[in-house]
């Protein structure tokens, strides 16, 4: 999710300070995935794909501040951007909120954009 022009799977709220954020994230996010995530097989873009709007859902929606306040916008904004069958929500959001709780951490960089 690095240029925005060439990717129609971003989320209108997708900015360059979430993208730069995703960016300095990105490898301990996949990282604390392979350790601690299930091992179901999912292709591996799916997976970047939900953990990076996980991380950005993180920033974009700061006062919602439970995964149970945050899912159903979430929930919306990822099924409006079309995606189905293997990255259908039901399937990956549970990748969405390893993230989502993952970037408000000590080692997370999520935060309000501003």
């Amino acid at each position: 999710m690095t240029d925005l022009s060439l990717d129609p799977k971003v989320p209108q709220w997708w900015s360059e300070p979430i993208d730069a954020a995703w960016q300095r994230s990105r490898d301990a996010a996949l990282s604390d995935w392979s350790v601690r995530g299930d091992r179901f097989p999912m292709d591996g873009s799916i997976i970047e794909h939900a953990l990076a709007f996980g991380h950005g859902g993180r920033s974009v929606y700061p006062t919602c501040e439970t995964w149970d306040a945050v899912q159903p916008q979430l929930r919306e904004d990822w099924i409006r951007l079309g995606n189905m069958g293997p990255a259908a929500w039901d399937r990956i959001a549970h990748i969405v909120r390893h993230e989502w709780l993952r970037a408000a951490g000590p080692g997370g960089d999520a935060g309000p954009e501003g």
